[in-house]
């Protein structure tokens, strides 16, 4: 049995977490080239390392009159679709950049990385600042392997080169991900209310 002075740092405890969750947005529209791209929610995790959470993760998907997403789908189909982080911690610019090299490389296929090559490292350094609580970062891939970066709203990276675009998603639905990818699309699965 928890002793009664204990009650307040448990309070605390459930406190922060609620504080910490991101409220994701149930869906994301982006204008670009005189293209609307309505995006729906699939689902939502977490990057966690040992204990600590770096990030919260959304995943959003054109899915209206298209087949249903697997992970492995979600590699191979050209639907427009979007990654949300939300960061729960601030991390310096050479970690960032470290941690994004180790990943692309993580579930990588061989032909992916050699038609990427150029890309990843526009794309590595680009990154040119940290990030502190609560900076969100988004990417788009819409069709045609088109890849828009946006950080806190402001467009950081474009690129078209489906090769990128897909080591940039197998980061978070490869066979190894960095977090729970059926969880990313679990929102799909969900049955409506009667």
């Amino acid at each position: 049995m928890w002793p009664l002075r204990a009650l307040p740092v448990l309070a605390l405890l459930f406190a922060c977490e609620t504080v910490w969750a991101a409220a994701f947005p149930q869906a994301l529209s982006l204008h670009l080239d005189g293209e609307r791209h309505q995006l729906q929610f699939t689902g939502e995790s977490a990057r966690v390392v040992f204990v600590f959470r770096v990030y919260e993760i959304a995943h959003y998907a054109a899915i209206e009159d298209r087949p249903a997403l697997t992970p492995e789908a979600v590699l191979a189909d050209d639907r427009s679709k979007a990654l949300m982080l939300h960061f729960q911690r601030d991390l310096g610019v050479e970690r960032i950049r470290s941690e994004f090299a180790k990943s692309l490389r993580r579930n990588a296929q061989p032909a992916w990385l050699e038609a990427a090559d150029d890309t990843i490292e526009r794309f590595l350094a680009g990154i040119d600042r940290g990030v502190t609580a609560g900076d969100r970062l988004v990417f788009y891939w819409l069709e045609g392997g088109r890849l828009r970066v946006e950080f806190n709203g402001e467009r950081a990276f474009e690129v078209a080169d489906i090769a990128f675009a897909r080591l940039l998603w197998s980061i978070w639905f490869g066979a190894d991900p960095v977090c729970d990818r059926e969880a990313l699309l679990a929102g799909l699965s969900a049955e409506p209310s009667p």
